[in-house]
């Protein structure tokens, strides 16, 4: 496990689970609650276009790589994140040779090195810039890796503490950064015109788009990898699931103690300082920022709502946005698959069997998976519909788990593949991590002609619990191969 992965799960679980945010959903993506002590986002600090400070680096000019863009590189202040500490980060802008670029694609995944010199498009982002379609790109890095912010995350911990306002958390300047790279572009009215704005990206590029297109309505898509989406019980901190959490890390733990499987000292190391449930008491951190309980569970609750695409899918809806997920089965961030999968399968997610951080997928995962490609691609340019998410259903037969999954509307997927893994532990648990599924766990599914499902039976268990299983289903795309998943699904299983 790197640093970075280490850091950000800090910040996350003090985010998460004791944000103190009161933002209320109201008519615009901007509106704040006035009665709010701390709100998470501004209007007038995100769209004031005279606080970018902006300093050019290199002015619009025919990029040195092709020849066949224009580019222009300024630093902006994202903010004063706090009294006296700006906020200062670069931005790339690149539109077409000749004419506005309409809209843009946005990421923060971009090393600064990299950022400083011209740009040569990728084969994709070159294909959005024939069709008109601008490309932005800033810096959302660890901040060891920023040149000058070395140290900030320190300061920025010791702010935090004082009364644990969230707008000294990575979460906020990470999204933060996206909303204010937009508003500069669109100051370049010679260059830009008012658009689509995608962000994409994976870890803190997943949810940094996320989080400004729930606050920033100029933003209409986010391809999120590796990121949360789900409000969960576990992710708010309901204790019962976190007992649950805790309960299979103490097995857990002793199993490898005493010797019944094999732990790598690092890879312990790090489940105890980052599963669920092994963060220092936020009932301490309250009490020490003047802070009941109670308050922080409301508090936190509404948090969710601004950082959780589910929270506001009615919303998101009704402005048209569109919103691929691709959590991983074995993300520490993204552990919420089932319950989100339960309360909220309407949300087109993609699960990388055994995927996540610094994870290795399994050998049956697809290996040609364009996913993002073909997501931008539809969301600019229209042409092919994607696929839209299945329903699945099963039943118990004898000794046999029989599944059925459906693509009701729209497009029909080209292939099927299912995973299956028994017994899983608690979300978000070193155990949930650490268990993988099995190699010889999946196995492709048949289409029957006369219903047009995808079905696959599977052998149980003896002595099985619970088995969970999702399937991944293709299609190519606009020239594109798309992948989206049937719902993470859990069945109980009963022993006579």
């Amino acid at each position: 496990m790197n640093l970075e992965m280490n850091r950000t799960r800090v910040t996350a679980s003090l985010v998460i689970l004791a944000a103190l945010v009161t933002v209320e959903a109201s008519a615009t993506a901007f509106a704040e609650n006035p009665g709010v002590k701390h709100g998470l986002f501004k209007a007038e600090e995100i769209l004031d276009e005279s606080t970018l400070e902006t300093k050019i680096l290199q002015d619009w000019h025919v990029d040195e790589v092709t020849g066949t863009t224009r580019q222009k590189l300024i630093e902006i202040n994202v903010a004063e994140w706090w009294p006296g500490q700006d906020y200062r980060i670069p931005v790339r802008m690149i539109v077409p040779l000749k004419g506005k670029a309409k809209g843009f694609s946005i990421t923060g995944a971009n090393p600064y090195e990299t950022l400083m010199k011209d740009s040569k498009p990728t084969d994709f982002q070159a294909k959005l810039l024939a069709g008109g379609v601008g490309v932005v790109k800033t810096h959302v890095k660890a901040f060891r890796q920023i040149p000058g912010k070395q140290g900030l995350e320190q300061e920025m911990g010791r702010v935090f503490l004082k009364d644990l306002n969230p707008r000294y958390t990575t979460i906020w300047i990470w999204s933060m950064t996206l909303m204010r790279a937009a508003t500069a572009a669109y100051a370049e009215v010679d260059h830009f015109e008012k658009g689509k704005v995608a962000g994409s990206g994976g870890s803190k590029n997943g949810l940094s788009p996320a989080v400004a297109l729930i606050n920033d309505e100029r933003f209409t898509a986010t391809c999120s990898d590796v990121a949360f989406a789900w409000a969960s019980p576990t992710r708010k901190g309901d204790r019962g699931e976190l007992q649950k959490a805790q309960a299979a890390n103490k097995i857990f733990f002793e199993a490898a103690k005493a010797g019944e499987f094999e732990l790598e000292a690092e890879r312990a190391k790090w489940y105890r300082s980052h599963v669920v449930g092994s963060r220092p008491s936020m009932d301490m951190m309250a009490r020490k920022a003047g802070i009941s309980m109670d308050e922080l569970h409301d508090r936190t609750d509404r948090f969710m709502t601004r950082v959780c695409v589910t929270e506001n899918w009615d919303r998101l809806m009704e402005r048209g946005v569109d919103i691929l997920f691709q959590p991983g089965t074995h993300d520490y961030v993204a552990y919420d698959i089932l319950w989100g999968a339960q309360n909220h399968p309407q949300l087109p997610v993609y699960y990388e069997p055994n995927g996540g951080h610094s994870q290795t997928s399994h050998v049956a995962a697809a290996k040609d998976n364009e996913n993002r490609s073909a997501f931008l691609w539809n969301h600019f340019f229209g042409g092919e519909p994607l696929l839209s998410p299945p329903t699945s259903s099963h039943e118990v037969i004898g000794d046999k788990l029989k599944i059925h999954v459906r693509f009701e509307n729209g497009p029909q997927a080209e292939s099927g593949r299912i995973w299956w893994m028994y017994d899983r532990a608690p979300a978000g648990s070193a155990p949930f991590l650490h268990e993988r599924i099995p190699e010889d766990h999946w196995a492709d599914m048949e289409r029957d002609p006369k219903t047009g499902s995808w079905t696959a039976t599977i052998p149980l268990q003896e002595r099985a619990s619970r088995i969970d299983f999702f399937s991944n289903h293709g299609k190519e795309v606009n020239g594109y191969q798309q992948y989206l998943s049937s719902p993470y699904t859990r069945v109980e299983l009963s022993h006579k």
